[in-house]
């Protein structure tokens, strides 16, 4: 089986699934440890032409991400896994499979995954496995997360037990983050300040923030290390009224990696520790990797080594 994996988040499952050594062809969003170097990048960050029009219709549909077909046929994939972006993904997956066979000259599966639950991520997982011939692999995935969170959840209870949690997703603009993250929360018996998981990031403002009143702030901006993130509080600091927000004034700010934590999949374990860390106020090292966040009072201790 030859394998083109059209989100980094399917190229997540994959490889934790076994199938690594059959994925031929990536998206540009996934980084050297989702696989081998030599893997024929198939996505864009930029607009790709298409020969016509109903080529164009087809690959704007066939991922979220713009697909060079060019480097498409060189993977000559039989498996496709994406997130079509079609009103109808099942329906456009068997469409697509009829015009990417006269396209490339072979058979190929489509299998679209689209994710912006929990919910649907451990779906997602099962759906990916039974896909690839590794049902029981799958489901052991999406079980082992379920069982990772509600765990950490069920030990650290009372130190989360009705905190008032605010993640940004974004500082510029400000945006709390969506999807999934509102159903953690609550899962790790928290209140999150955006209470409609499986939407999109919402834009927000400190007023919102200031009227929200919480307790812990994650400030992790979608794609940044956490370096970046800490390098926000430059601009945090400027903000009127800062230091009137309950989780400044109680240290309780953590600067965190804005990558793991919108990664569903085998990945999000991560992401999900150093949120419970944050809502639990746990140390670094604890249930995470040593310096994988960094809290409030400490960036202040130490401003001279990141701003």
């Amino acid at each position: 089986m030859r394998i083109v994996s059209l989100q980094p988040y399917l190229t997540d499952i994959a490889y934790s699934l076994g199938v690594g050594g059959s994925i031929v062809g990536v998206s540009h969003l996934c980084d050297p440890k989702s696989g081998d170097a030599s893997l024929i990048v198939v996505t864009s960050a930029a607009p790709i032409k298409a020969p016509n029009a109903d080529v164009e219709t087809l690959l704007k549909a066939l991922s979220l991400l713009p697909v060079n077909l060019e480097a498409l046929k060189s993977a000559q994939p039989d498996f496709i896994l994406t997130s079509c972006a079609h009103e109808n993904p099942e329906s456009f997956s068997r469409s697509a499979e009829v015009a990417l066979r006269a396209l490339l000259g072979r058979k190929v599966t489509v299998c679209s995954v689209t994710i912006t639950t929990f919910e649907q991520m451990l779906e997602g997982c099962g759906v990916v496995g039974s896909a690839l011939g590794r049902v029981r692999e799958g489901y052991d995935i999406a079980s082992r997360i379920k069982a990772q969170l509600m765990d950490w959840g069920s030990n650290f209870y009372d130190r989360m037990k009705n905190k008032k949690v605010t993640v940004l997703s974004s500082v510029a603009p400000l945006t709390i983050a969506g999807l999934w993250i509102p159903d953690v929360v609550k899962l790790f018996s928290g209140k999150p300040q955006f209470d409609e998981a499986g939407e999109p990031h919402s834009p927000t403002t400190w007023e919102e923030i200031l009227s929200f009143r919480p307790d812990i702030i994650v400030v992790a901006p979608e794609g940044a290390t956490v370096e970046q993130s800490v390098k926000t509080f430059k601009e945090l600091q400027m903000v009127p009224q800062w230091e009137d927000i309950p989780a400044v004034k109680r240290g309780a700010v953590v600067f965190a990696d804005g990558v793991n934590l919108y990664r569903p999949g085998p990945r999000f374990v991560q992401g999900a520790a150093v949120l419970l860390s944050a809502m639990a106020e746990l140390d670094s090292g604890y249930i995470t990797k040593r310096d994988e966040f960094y809290r409030l009072r400490f960036v202040e201790l130490h401003r001279h080594r990141f701003l």
